[in-house]
């Protein structure tokens, strides 16, 4: 990297993400370092080209500051004859999350193999619940940091991880919840650092300003969307009684078929008002956020969630819980947070909005401009370019 590329590193830097520490990111340290970053990857079937962490890869290779490669995870990928048994019978051992499976075994022996031929300089698991097994029992022969990030929150890990401890051997954790560091430093501390996901702001956009000869729409739409984490007892309970009170109040339901097999959702599938959409196109989803007054996001606990962010991103106020991640990505002037499971809270919020088109657009523009300034994958780029430095000067 020449000098002046270096220095436009560091004037980037100062502007996206504040202060730039001290020995940690120099003008002599982005000419010289340019180190090679070796990325463990996933992108699932359900997420859009715009959507999802492997954003932030992407970021980070566009800027050009890093000699980056990838291994990916691909689930349901075609394997000879006998190697699913073979990589089943390695993978044994390392079978610590219900994530975890054949295809994670065979992405770490790609990873063991391309460290041991390419000597990168930093590993990074971008799901360690999904893809991390047995590659900490080789960390001593290996001459490389590693970083993970972990994506779900400790209710989990304390519920479903085999081995709690077992993130221990990294050099680096990255969570997207500030909740998340305490929890973590048990295993790792002073090395927890917390980083935002980030959404594209480019694509997802608040809808274009309407022309005078488009029809506006003459009732309220509220949109729903995710599986994970989600509460859907009280998204039935909330749907169902704003429909009662204001029968002209439309719910958009982002739902995959596969997972509409819950009994409750038949209280509100009876409601005309209700639009089931799945398998949407990335135009199509972001269509329905910015057709969209709020978001209504009853969930159970919380780090990042990608439909929070792409709706915010979209120009949407926000219904949701006063849980977890949920409280980092949100503020009062734009987000409406109850308790979770209070269904008298948020139909009152989602009302209180509804009734009052003004509010809703103030908030709105408050929701859009939060993103704009703190999670824009840019910016989240050089936060997580900062812990990969810390490990590397």
């Amino acid at each position: 990297m020449n000098e002046p590329r270096g220095q436009k590193l560091i004037e980037r830097y100062k502007e996206n993400y504040g202060i730039v520490q001290e020995a940690i990111l120099t003008e002599e340290n982005c000419v010289n370092m340019n180190p090679k970053i070796l990325w463990l990857r996933e992108r699932f079937r359900w997420m859009g080209n715009h959507s999802g962490y492997d954003q932030l890869c992407q970021a980070i290779a566009q800027m050009g500051t890093v000699n980056d490669s990838s291994i990916w995870r691909e689930f349901g990928k075609n394997l000879p004859r006998g190697s699913r048994r073979i990589l089943l019978h390695l993978g044994r051992g390392a079978k610590v999350s219900p994530f975890y499976d054949h295809y994670s075994t065979l992405a770490e022996l790609e990873v063991l193999w391309k460290t041991i031929t390419q000597k990168p300089d930093l590993l990074h698991i971008n799901y360690v619940e999904n893809n991390l097994g047995f590659l900490l029992n080789w960390k001593k022969r290996l001459s490389l940091k590693i970083v993970g990030t972990a994506h779900q929150p400790a209710s989990w890990w304390r519920l479903m991880h085999r081995y709690e401890d077992s993130v221990a051997g990294l050099d680096a954790l990255i969570v997207p919840a500030n909740r998340e560091v305490l929890y973590f430093e048990h295993y790792l501390p002073g090395r927890v650092f917390f980083v935002p996901h980030g959404v594209d702001t480019t694509f997802f956009q608040p809808k274009p300003k309407i022309e005078d000869s488009e029809q506006i729409q003459s009732y309220p739409r509220c949109v729903f969307s995710g599986t994970w984490l989600r509460d859907i007892h009280t998204l039935v309970e909330v749907v169902d009684r704003v429909i009662a009170q204001n029968p002209s109040v439309r719910f958009d339901i982002i739902l995959p078929r596969y997972s509409r097999e819950n009994p409750a959702l038949y209280k509100i599938a009876r409601h005309e008002q209700v639009v089931w959409h799945a398998e949407v196109s990335d135009d199509k989803l972001r269509r329905i956020y910015q057709d969209a007054n709020l978001l209504l996001l009853p969930v159970h606990d919380s780090t990042a969630n990608n439909a929070l962010l792409e709706a915010m991103s979209c120009g949407l106020p926000v219904v949701s819980n006063h849980i977890g991640g949920i409280l980092d990505y949100t503020r009062s002037d734009f987000a409406d947070l109850l308790p979770v499971g209070d269904v008298n809270g948020m139909v009152e919020a989602v009302m209180r909005l509804i009734d009052n088109p003004q509010e809703q657009k103030r908030r709105g523009v408050a929701a859009r401009f939060f993103v704009e300034e703190n999670l824009d994958w840019e910016k989240i780029a050089f936060q997580t370019l900062d812990v990969y430095s810390k490990l590397l000067l």
